[in-house]
């Protein structure tokens, strides 16, 4: 109850602060009076956003009115030049016009109600002519008309969804019947009866075969030989004398062959400090947790276990392992100072170079710290991260692997996909500032991680779960909604994450729905125009659909749209033409390429000598906006330094992704992340939902700045059709960009409709030309992966399955 309360709050403000930039931005007021039950949320944000706003009072010289649920209020008998009307239901409006029109006021359609904002309409005293009046009203009546077209249509395929769901699940019943039956009849049968003892008897056997001494000592003469089998007997043997781990054997997670190699070929690394802080541990848990260290293969380590709690027994079970092996390192603390202090004591204990932080509840990897030690003795790291595995109960179950990208810092800013296992050097925590610290309790280790990476030197992502998260209730593995000060502590160190970078940002903010991912909404200080480059051939019913949407819902205000005309035929395409340029005279224009057939390529770098924006937008025409802010969202990224491609999200009309970042390799060449899943879906680990770095995006909707697309060369004129988008991507990452995805601009793509498929023997041939030349050029790319998913993922796949690497 009270997270819901929590989540309707944070709505409530995210709404408030939507309004108040818009009524900053479009309305200007010097100063502002507000009437309703959120006066208090919005006039912060007003004044956040640079208004001076107070409650309503007679008398009051307020530039604008803003009446919060305007049903429940009275208006004043005296009102300023301009009042807006805000409210959740948009019924209410009608009346509300008819009372102000009495008393002089006339709806002003400049004033558009889109974005996260709440419904509004903003009135004056300013008389508009009859023309636009009426065309005011009619755009009004198209927006709601096209509401209610995609509602019906939206409510229409849920329908089928739901008729094809009963139709499947009584088909499903009728099978699992008949099965029942089947099995029943085969059960009931004589000759089932009169083989039970043939069966059993085959049953034993495999076990003996499996399990039986000599034949497994036979099955290993086949397969490795005598030298093979007196080469697994020596392992075996100092197998027992190197990992002393009884409860939590270090051969449950990787032969005994490769154990014993490892511990044979230690690298030159650094003493390693495992600080775990304990806190009523349970012994079982912690009994599994020492094994897990005592049997690294790595051997320079030392584990420093600071206790907090009450409970009998952990002292005395670390300490009987202390006296055993004296790289471990037990103290009893006075008090609790919660994670962070309770680290930091641990922190203080440790005399290693580098630090590795471990909660106490969970199991590392026997191969963990040999990984980390060969990345800091070879590579020169000094910030180290792996995979981890989720488990519940035994090890063995492990019910979710988390593989991970390499350093990504949108990512790192969305979440903390990092987590665990984390190493770093003193040196580094103390040139980031320290430790841990108490006011990020909670978020603590995020915090930490943001501060260490803007410092570090060299980032190296280990890409193995060496890592075991038990999941338990509570547990923040099972849940990060069992601990919401977490949400709230994460917010504060991206915000002095951002401080620290000098980076301005409006708002950080928890992405609804989804705890322990957020959003990060940039100040836009590079506001230039964007031109958008639509090439277009016939289908003109489909560039309708796409230039509407634009001008209808894009809140953005300054864009134009220059459409590429590529030898269309039919007599109505040129009429729309001329409608949109008389429509749209001040930012819409029509160039004509001179080219014979389709080349993606060369339209665009044609149209773009005509384009006048800072920013270049490449839309296909068969697209349409559903989000309003996409444009802002896109531009906030695409104006930052570093970055060079963004990229949308992009639905088929059955609302399923087409688009959702591109992976580099897969099938060969390239493909869509995450093709087909639901619109709905969170994607794997949440990647649906928020920002992240990826190799490449479509050219179906990609932002770039100007001078990035002239510094890279345009679009390579030799893809004529396919892979010129994740070529260009690939050149502007070369040139020491930083290509992203964002889920919060979101467009309908309806497939390549005026280029058609690759169904005839001269377009399929063009086809695997390109991939012969992509394959060609970015060989040596492709063969070292996406360092944006994981080589954990099968390469021949969309949808994130899993094809785990052997450990080495």
């Amino acid at each position: 109850m009270q997270l819901e309360k929590e989540k309707k709050e944070k709505r409530e403000r995210e709404r408030c602060r939507a309004l108040a930039q818009r009524i900053a931005e479009e309305a200007n007021p010097a100063s502002a009076a507000l009437l309703g039950e959120q006066m208090s949320l919005l006039t912060k944000a007003l004044h956040r956003a640079g208004v001076e706003a107070e409650e309503w009072t007679e008398g009051s010289a307020a530039e604008l009115l803003v009446v919060a649920d305007p049903a429940w209020e009275t208006l004043p008998e005296t009102l300023p030049a301009r009042v807006l009307l805000v409210s959740d239901e948009s019924t209410v409006m009608a009346g509300w016009a008819e009372q102000l029109a009495q008393r002089g006021y006339f709806r002003d359609f400049g004033w558009r109600s889109k974005g996260r904002a709440q419904q509004s309409a903003l009135f004056c005293t300013s008389q508009p002519t009859q023309l636009k009046m009426v065309r005011g009203y009619e755009m009004e009546m198209d927006i709601l008309r096209d509401r209610m077209v995609r509602a019906e249509r939206t409510s229409g395929e849920e329908a089928e969804l739901i008729a094809r769901l009963r139709s499947d699940l009584s088909l499903s019943r009728s099978h699992e019947q008949q099965l029942e039956k089947t099995l029943g009849e085969v059960t009931g049968s004589k000759f089932w009866k009169m083989t039970w003892p043939m069966r059993y008897v085959v049953s034993k056997s495999r076990q003996l075969w499996h399990t039986l001494p000599l034949f497994v000592l036979l099955r290993e003469l086949r397969s490795g030989g005598i030298e093979g089998v007196r080469e697994l007997a020596r392992a075996r043997r100092e197998y027992a004398a190197l990992f002393p781990g009884k409860v939590m054997r270090a051969d449950r997670f990787a032969p005994v062959e490769l154990l014993v190699r490892q511990a044979g070929d230690q690298p030159a690394g650094p003493k390693i400090s495992i600080v775990v802080p304990l806190y009523n541990t349970p012994l079982d848990f912690l009994e599994e947790l020492l094994d897990s260290v005592v049997n690294q293969t790595y051997r320079n380590w030392e584990l420093c276990c600071v206790d907090a709690g009450t409970a009998p027994g952990v002292g005395e079970m670390v300490q009987q392992r202390a006296a055993v092996d004296p790289r471990i390192r037990y103290r009893k603390l006075e008090k609790n100072e919660l994670i962070p202090g309770n680290t930091n004591k641990g922190i203080e204990m440790a005399t290693g170079d580098f630090i590795a932080l471990l909660d106490h509840d969970d199991i590392l990897h026997p191969c963990a710290l040999w990984y980390a030690a060969k990345a800091i003795a070879e590579q020169g790291a000094d910030f180290v991260y792996t995979d981890e595995a989720t488990f519940e109960g035994k090890v063995e179950n492990v019910v979710l692997y988390h593989f991970k990208p390499d350093f990504m810092l949108d990512n790192l800013r969305s979440n903390n996909y990092i987590c665990h296992l984390t190493l770093f050097s003193r040196r580094l925590m103390d040139a980031a500032g320290g430790p841990e610290r108490m006011e990020y309790n909670g978020s603590q280790d995020y915090e930490l991680f943001l501060r260490l990476t803007e410092t570090a030197r060299k980032i190296v992502h280990i890409p193995h779960a060496l890592y075991y998260w038990r999941s338990s209730p509570g547990s923040t593995a099972s849940d990060i909604s069992a601990k919401t000060y977490c949400i709230d502590a994460g917010i504060a160190a991206l915000k002095a994450h951002y401080a620290r970078c000098g980076v301005a940002v409006d708002d950080v903010s928890l992405i609804p729905g989804t705890p322990g991912y957020y959003k990060t909404d940039y100040t836009i200080d590079h506001p230039g125009r964007v031109s958008i480059l639509i090439p277009t051939c016939d289908h003109i019913h489909d560039l309708e659909t796409c230039v509407e949407s634009i001008y209808a819902r894009t809140t953005y205000p300054d864009f134009e749209i220059i459409l590429i005309e590529n030898n269309s035929k039919a007599p109505e395409t040129f009429r729309t033409y001329e409608r949109m340029q008389k429509e749209h005279p001040d930012n819409l224009k029509v160039v004509t390429w001179e080219g014979k057939g389709f080349n993606y390529s060369a339209l665009n770098n044609f149209g773009e000598k005509f384009a006048t924006g800072e920013y270049l937008l490449l839309l296909n025409n068969d697209t349409e906006v559903i989000t309003a802010a996409w444009l802002e969202e896109m531009v906030m990224y695409a104006q930052q330094k570093r970055v060079g491609c963004v990229g949308a999200k992009l639905l088929y009309p059955d609302d399923t992704i087409q688009h959702a970042g591109v992976g580099f390799g897969i099938g060969g060449v390239a493909g869509h992340l995450h093709k087909y899943y639901p619109a709905s879906s969170d994607g794997y680990m949440g990647r649906l939902n928020y920002v992240q770095d990826v190799y490449a995006d479509t050219a179906a909707c990609l932002l770039i700045r100007k001078e990035i697309y002239d510094e890279v060369g345009g679009l390579d004129e030799s893809y004529a059709v396919a892979f010129n988008d994740v070529d260009f991507c690939v050149r502007v990452r070369q040139a020491g960009y930083t290509n992203v995805f964002t889920p919060f601009a979101q467009l309908y793509h309806y497939e390549s409709k005026s280029r058609g498929m690759e169904d005839n023997p001269e377009k399929q041939k063009r086809f695997q030309g390109e991939v012969l030349r992509f394959q060609a050029r970015w060989g040596d790319l492709l063969a070292a992966g996406d360092p944006c998913t994981n080589p954990n993922f099968d390469i021949q796949r969309e949808d994130f399955s899993l094809k785990i690497l052997p450990l080495e």
